[in-house]
């Protein structure tokens, strides 16, 4: 197969392209792209045998009026590629789960560009959003990396930059840094394409913008991540709360009762780590080192309610 039969880029216009993704995170930034790219094809994951509701990226696919394609492994979309089904020069990959061989990043001219959410080196692999919340630090953003065979480890061509608030979960997070990645790719992909913008190694541009070149790897969560151990510091409890806002969420037992802790803040008082405390209309709880003060909560089986109005409902449990 030779590249030479490919649409050649029309910069003036819209530029076309082949959208690898399958997560809500891919949904999302589907919707956006179709506004700003012409989207050649979708590949994706299929759905589930028994799986229950809409799959986020085929839904979004279907009804932005996509062609689609699903392979369901590294295989089956080397196979796809081998029937040579695209004439687009570029591919992006968001959000998307399977591993693309080098088969299929050499069938596009331009290569295959992931919006990856954090600044590379920073946070490769499989969760970089929730490890930016997990780490304390106060700026992560969106980095514009064609993807290699090594993990996350590709050149780097565009970078943006978001600043963390002390209040932002895993939700608010991922939703701006989906916005910032649609506009980075609207800005920059054309000017990738144009030879306006060079690829280079990720070390260089941190170096470059004076942030941390050693590399640092997130990993896939699993449900055990969200058990609340009270022997850590107040301040990881609290970061964990947020950044395990929509799963594997931050559950605990008040006694025999199970509650998953959706907002807390940090406090001064200090004492035996697990205790619970009422003061007040406040439920505090100290850890290993301080306290948390939990500002809302959800029971077992039961909808989310601040701190008043479960200590009014469950004091039996305190």
């Amino acid at each position: 197969m030779t590249k030479t039969s490919k649409t050649t880029q029309a910069f003036g216009a819209k530029t076309t392209i082949v959208f690898f993704g399958a997560g809500p995170v891919a949904a999302a930034s589907l919707r956006l792209l179709a506004k700003n790219f012409v989207i050649e094809a979708v590949v994706t994951k299929p759905k589930p045998a028994g799986h229950r509701g809409e799959f986020p990226t085929l839904t979004a696919a279907n009804e932005l009026g996509l062609k689609t394609y699903t392979p369901s492994n590294k295989k089956e979309l080397s196979d796809l590629i081998a029937t040579d089904p695209f004439t687009s020069t570029i591919g992006v990959v968001i959000d998307y789960g399977i591993i693309i061989a080098q088969d299929v990043i050499d069938y596009f001219t331009y290569g295959i560009v992931n919006s990856h959410f954090s600044l590379l080196p920073q946070w490769r692999g499989a969760d970089p959003i929730t490890f930016s919340l997990l780490s304390g630090q106060s700026q992560t953003g969106v980095s514009l990396m064609l993807i290699t065979a090594g993990l996350d480890e590709g050149p780097v061509f565009g970078w943006g930059v978001y600043n963390i608030k002390s209040n932002d979960t895993s939700e608010s997070l991922t939703e701006q840094l989906v916005y910032l990645s649609d506009a980075l790719l609207r800005d920059m992909l054309p000017k990738y394409l144009s030879g306006e913008f060079k690829p280079n190694p990720q070390e260089g541009v941190a170096l470059a913008m004076d942030l941390p070149t050693e590399p640092t790897y997130s990993r896939k969560l699993t449900k055990a991540d969200g058990l609340i151990d009270w022997q850590k510091p107040a301040k990881q409890i609290e970061r964990e709360i947020r950044a395990y806002h929509a799963w594997p969420k931050s559950y605990t037992k008040f006694n025999d009762l199970d509650v998953v802790i959706t907002a807390a803040h940090m406090a001064e008082q200090k004492g035996d780590a697990s205790k619970i405390e009422v003061v007040g209309k406040e439920l505090i709880v100290y850890c290993g080192d301080g306290a948390l003060v939990i500002d809302k909560l959800k029971p077992a089986g039961k909808p989310e309610m601040d701190a008043s109005g479960f200590i009014n409902g469950y004091k039996k449990y305190l």
